[in-house]
C-alpha cells in the first residue's frame, strides 16, 4: 500500500480582483423610500470575517510547497510566450499548446507580476478532450527557476522577464539611441544577481561611420570628473575626462566581460555574435530601438520579427516587440527576444551585497579597513584607493554609488 502523501495547510492572500464584495443591500435607500417595509435587520444579519481574515484563503500544500493534485495525467513543457493570461507551451514531443494558469498557482505567486514567464519549465493538465481536440491545457506547477532576469516594475513588484536562460546578451547601440554606460552596469548587476553570464553587444556601428565619419569606439558619449575618488562628483566641471564607446568597452573587457560590436546593415560582427549564441539559451535585452529584433532577423532570415525606426528628435525607439518570445536558432541554441525598456530598476538587491555584484571590486574590497565598508566615505577604504590609482574605473565607481543610493533608500 502506497504511503499517504503528507500535506499541510497554509493561508495565502486572495488576488486583488477577488477582495472586493459587491454591495447587495442599500438599507438607507429602503428606509427613505418605504419606511414601512424596513425589516428588523438583525434577523437577517450575517457574520462576515473582517480585516485580514477576509483577505486570505486556506490551501493544502505538499512537503515541497507544491499544490496537492492528481499528477498522473500532467504533461511537461517549456513556456515559449506569454500574452496576458494565456501561455504558449512547447512540450517534449514538440507539440505546441495554449494554456491558462491555475488560479491557485497565481495566488501562491501573488507578489510577482510574472507567476509564469518565458523559459519556465511547467507541468500542465490536458484539457483537449473538452475542447474538440484542440491542444489546450491548464498550467498546474512551475519548476524551480535555475536563473532569472528580473526588474522592479512601476508598482514595486518583481517583473521576471525571462527564466532558465544561461546567458544575458545586453544589446545597446552606438547611436540612435546612444549608448548608456550606467544602464549597461545595471544589466550586469541584474545578470550576476539572477545567475546569468553577461555579454555586451554594441549594435548599429554603421551609423557612426556613415554620419560621424569616425571609428565607432572613438564616439564621445559624455565627460565626467577625473578628480580623486573621495571628491568624485559627476556634476563637477573643474576637471573633465572624455568617456567614449571605446573606453567603456575597454574597461569592461579588462574586467573579463565579452564585448562585441555589430551591424545588421553591414553584417559586421554577426559571425562573432552567432558563435556567442550557439549552444546557449540567451536572453536579449536592452533599450527600445537598439535593434535586438533586427539582429535576430539578420542572423536567421525567415523570422520576420517586427522592427521600426527610432525617433530622430527623442532618440527613443518604439515597442515593436510587445511580448518576450523563445526562438530556436538553426545553428543551435535558443534566444529570447524581449520588449525594449526605458528604465531598469534593480529587483531584490540589498545595499550590502551590491559590492559583490561588481567583479572589479573583488580584489580591493578584501583590504578595506572595516568589514562593513560601503565604499562611500569610510576611512581606509581600499576600493576608493583603487579608484584613485586607476585600478577601478571612476565611471564604474560612480555607477556603483548611484545604484547604492537607490537600493539603500528602499530598505527598511
Amino acid at each position: 500500500m502506497a504511503a499517504k502523501k503528507r500535506t499541510r495547510k497554509v493561508r495565502v492572500p486572495f488576488r486583488q480582483n477577488r477582495q472586493s464584495r459587491r454591495r447587495s443591500d442599500d438599507w438607507t435607500r429602503q428606509y427613505h423610500t418605504d419606511n414601512d417595509q424596513l425589516q428588523d435587520t438583525q434577523q437577517h444579519e450575517s457574520v462576515r470575517a473582517k480585516g485580514a481574515l477576509s483577505r486570505k484563503r486556506t490551501i493544502r500544500l505538499a512537503a515541497d510547497d507544491t499544490v496537492v493534485a492528481d499528477e498522473s495525467l500532467w504533461r511537461r513543457g517549456t513556456v515559449t510566450a506569454v500574452h496576458g493570461l494565456i501561455c504558449y507551451i512547447n512540450d517534449h514531443e514538440g507539440r505546441n499548446w495554449t494554456c491558462t494558469v491555475r488560479r491557485i498557482l497565481r495566488t501562491l505567486r501573488i507578489e510577482s507580476r510574472s507567476p509564469v514567464t518565458v523559459g519556465d519549465r511547467v507541468w500542465f493538465s490536458d484539457h483537449s478532450a473538452s475542447s474538440d481536440g484542440q491542444p489546450v491545457g491548464v498550467i498546474e506547477r512551475v519548476d524551480p527557476r535555475q536563473s532569472v532576469l528580473s526588474r522592479r516594475d512601476g508598482r514595486g513588484r518583481q517583473h521576471t522577464i525571462c527564466a532558465n536562460a544561461d546567458q544575458l546578451l545586453i544589446v545597446t547601440s552606438a547611436a540612435q539611441p546612444k549608448l548608456k554606460p550606467h544602464l549597461i552596469d545595471r544589466y550586469l548587476v541584474a545578470g550576476h544577481k539572477g545567475g546569468l553570464h553577461p555579454v555586451v553587444c554594441v549594435n548599429k556601428i554603421d551609423l557612426t561611420a556613415e554620419h560621424e565619419g569616425i571609428d565607432p569606439e572613438d564616439l564621445l558619449i559624455y565627460t565626467q570628473s577625473s578628480g580623486p575618488a573621495d571628491e568624485c562628483d559627476p556634476d563637477d566641471e573643474a576637471v573633465r575626462e572624455p568617456i567614449t564607446i571605446g573606453s567603456v568597452l575597454t574597461e569592461l573587457r579588462r574586467i573579463g566581460y565579452t564585448c562585441i560590436t555589430t551591424s545588421a546593415v553591414t553584417r559586421a560582427g554577426l559571425e562573432e555574435l552567432r558563435a556567442v549564441l550557439t549552444g546557449h539559451i540567451s536572453v536579449l535585452s536592452g533599450q527600445s530601438g537598439v535593434g535586438k529584433s533586427t539582429l535576430l532577423n539578420a542572423l536567421q532570415p525567415g523570422l520576420e520579427l517586427r522592427v521600426a525606426d527610432v525617433s530622430a528628435e527623442s532618440e527613443k525607439g518604439k515597442h515593436t516587440t510587445t511580448h518576450a518570445r523563445l526562438l530556436r536558432l538553426d545553428g543551435g541554441g535558443y534566444v529570447v527576444d524581449t520588449p525594449g525598456i526605458r528604465a531598469f530598476d534593480l529587483w531584490s538587491v540589498e545595499a550590502a551585497e551590491l559590492e559583490a555584484l561588481f567583479p572589479d571590486f573583488a580584489a580591493p574590497l578584501q583590504h578595506c579597513r572595516f568589514k562593513d565598508c560601503f565604499h562611500r566615505d569610510e576611512e581606509g577604504c581600499a576600493v576608493r584607493a583603487a579608484v584613485t590609482r586607476g585600478a577601478i574605473s571612476r565611471r564604474r565607481y560612480l555607477s556603483y554609488l548611484k545604484m547604492f543610493d537607490e537600493v539603500a533608500q528602499r530598505q527598511p
